[in-house]
């Protein structure tokens, strides 16, 4: 049993040492991330990353005229070496909560269980108006509640040789069977959407909104389902979806119990990257 998690990232240099500590704490076997025309620290960081072995692969992806996310997907899924893989964004944390490690996780599942979908907790800002370095999972601790329909979104972890077409939250599969994170069948809707939400074994924990300085910074990175020259590419992050996901009905601590442990690992990652204080992914912009 290996697993591999697959991100496309562009101007992420603030995230990517707590997002890759998290990452490999839960145990994922191997992380590919793509680059996606990174105009501030990212290409250096995620290349000092590779060198010291903290990712497994760093690929430059410039933006094209289709979808760089799509594509960057498929690339993955042609040359995945594991037997499990999972995509997720800069800003997405999967958070599991019966077991420790992710190949523990897919070890509880039916040898005919081919996509597993963990639904979205989407947490707002917290009140935070200002970018800090302190850890992403630290400074937002409050989430849409169950019955908001944006956390009946799922990402998925899925085995590579079973797609038959590749999508962002659950492929389609030419094999084997889909199900949510309890077991129960997997019954997809348009644009990635569970018809239940259940976060009783796993959960993504999905930093949408951070503060509104750093949303302003995601706003400029544009929408990486589209091509450079795709005219509606800046339309999506506009100040109403903010609100619409600024959404702070609950407390959620999931993280709580890993965070004196994600704290000292990402102080050594630091360490070891020869980052001097929080340089240099302390500053969004």
């Amino acid at each position: 049993m290996s697993s591999m998690l697959c991100a496309i990232v562009k101007n992420e240099a603030p995230y990517l040492v707590e997002w890759v500590a998290w990452h490999r704490m839960v145990g994922f076997d191997l992380i590919a991330i793509y680059d996606n025309d990174s105009t501030d620290q990212t290409p250096d960081l995620l290349a000092r990353m590779r060198r010291i072995g903290l990712i497994d692969a760093h690929i430059p992806w410039p933006s094209v005229a289709a979808s760089p996310q799509l594509l960057a997907y498929g690339d993955a899924v042609r040359g995945c070496p594991t037997d499990w893989l999972m995509f997720l964004d800069a800003d997405e944390f999967l958070m599991l909560k019966t077991t420790r490690r992710v190949n523990d996780f897919i070890a509880s599942f039916p040898a005919d269980v081919a996509c597993i979908g963990v639904n979205w907790r989407l947490f707002g800002s917290s009140g935070e108006t200002v970018f800090s370095p302190r850890p992403v999972m630290e400074r937002f601790s409050r989430a849409a509640s169950a019955q908001s329909p944006i956390n009946r979104h799922v990402k998925s972890l899925f085995r590579p040789r079973a797609v038959a077409e590749v999508h962002m939250h659950a492929p389609t599969l030419a094999s084997g069977r889909a199900v949510l994170a309890n077991g129960a069948p997997l019954e997809m809707e348009p644009h990635g959407l569970a018809t239940h939400v259940d976060w009783s074994v796993a959960q993504v924990n999905h930093y949408f909104c951070k503060s509104l300085e750093e949303y302003q910074v995601k706003r400029a990175r544009g929408d990486v389902h589209r091509g450079a020259d795709d005219p509606a590419k800046y339309d999506k992050y506009t100040q109403d979806l903010f609100a619409h996901h600024d959404l702070n009905d609950e407390p959620d601590d999931s993280a709580a119990p890993w965070l004196p442990d994600l704290g000292p690992i990402c102080a050594d990652l630091r360490r070891r990257l020869g980052l001097t204080g929080a340089a240099p992914e302390s500053n969004p912009e």
